[in-house]
């Protein structure tokens, strides 16, 4: 039923995501013909699309991004005509890709994102062999700032072959709780006994500069960041450079001002150098327009957990196993702070994502609403 998009798709392509979306999708993929004309002719990207067998209409499109350096795969873009949605489709279309992407060697792992306004598209997911691994409070912003789901799925063995963790902050005793009731622990991170220090902001007032110039940003960042561990961000690279040259930091990020989402990458001289100036980065970066701000780290990295978790960033999800270092893959942590106020009315997420909505919300309420003191 699946074969490969051409070239000739995109005007059937935009016309199904408008049927799906209307004006809403924010993303380049399914509005932007220069954009989905580059991602068809792309040899890291597998682009599918189905049609009636009878009248030719376009029925439903997926498409996977792989990043043949880190082996991994990335399911998006998935939809399907409104009036052909409970034919099973979408479930095959989801596992005819992931199938495609982990069978042929091409990645490790595969992982998406699914919207939370209904659960079946995490249920098809889950269905084809995907772990529920965490929630993206106001993820991305199409008619209004929208949680998301991270569900990911593993190469046969990939998950036998993890690096031990020893320890983490006790903010993620949650999430490891939420995880392990995914995927088991061979050893369990131990938990540190009492909550964690929290970093002094740096006493001395400084000035933030953003550099939004995405190609001297990306130039500089292959100079200053050479370390594959420290700027390993798959399917995203830095469009802007925030500095301050008295701190002597560099902070580099992917800004999607559209959607008010954005990543950051990597740092210079070390990850740890911005820990005591995040509270003013974010600021920044708010006046430019992110609303959601998210860093992806090594679950093993205490220090940078802590520094993360003590500028308000809270753990959201986590990827096991997502890179490989040297014979062993790492664990990964997603932490995420978002600068809109937290509204879940609405949510609507299948049972497995619960421990990790249940965790977010208890650290959310411990850091925005803990009124210990105020009645004494």
């Amino acid at each position: 039923m699946f074969a490969r998009a051409e070239l000739a798709d995109i005007g059937d392509l935009l016309q199904l995501y408008r049927r799906v979306y209307g004006t809403s999708y924010a993303l380049p993929l399914g509005t932007d013909p220069e954009v989905m004309a580059a991602e068809i002719a792309s040899d890291r990207t597998i682009w599918l699309v189905a049609r009636d067998p009878a009248t030719h209409r376009l029925l439903a499109s997926i498409m996977a991004t792989v990043d043949p350096a880190d082996r991994m795969g990335k399911l998006q873009g998935l939809v399907v005509d409104p009036e052909h949605r409970r034919g099973g489709i979408a479930h095959d279309a989801v596992g005819t890709l992931a199938d495609m992407v982990l069978a042929q060697g091409l990645a490790d792992s595969v992982y998406g994102t699914a919207r939370t306004t209904s659960t079946a598209p995490q249920r098809i997911c889950q269905r084809n062999g995907f772990h529920a691994m965490g929630i993206f409070p106001n993820l991305r912003k199409a008619d209004r700032h929208e949680t998301m789901v991270l569900l990911t799925r593993y190469r046969e063995g990939v998950l036998d072959q993890r690096h031990p963790v020893a320890r983490v902050p006790a903010e993620l005793a949650g999430l490891i709780d939420a995880v392990e009731q995914q995927i088991p622990w061979r050893r369990r991170p131990e938990i540190a006994a009492a909550p964690t220090a929290r970093p002094v902001p740096a006493p001395t007032p400084s000035t933030v500069e953003l550099v939004d110039a995405p190609r001297f940003v990306l130039k500089r960042f292959d100079e200053m960041v050479t370390d594959p561990v420290r700027r390993f961000y798959p399917f995203h690279t830095p469009n802007v450079m925030l500095t301050d040259t008295e701190a002597g930091y560099e902070l580099y990020a992917h800004l999607s001002p559209g959607d008010g989402y954005c990543t950051l990458v990597g740092a210079a001289p070390t990850p740890m150098a911005v820990a005591d100036h995040l509270d003013r980065i974010i600021t920044q970066l708010n006046n430019f327009g992110a609303y959601y701000v998210e860093s992806l780290v090594p679950m093993d990295a205490f220090e940078e957990l802590t520094a993360l978790l003590g500028n308000g960033f809270l753990p959201v999800a986590a990827y096991p196993a997502m890179r490989r270092d040297g014979e062993l893959f790492r664990d990964y942590v997603v932490m995420a702070r978002t600068m809109q106020p937290l509204d879940l009315r609405g949510l609507a997420i299948d049972n497995a994502f619960r421990p990790f909505t249940e965790q977010y919300i208890d650290l959310w309420k411990q850091q925005y609403l803990n009124t210990h003191g105020v009645f004494r």
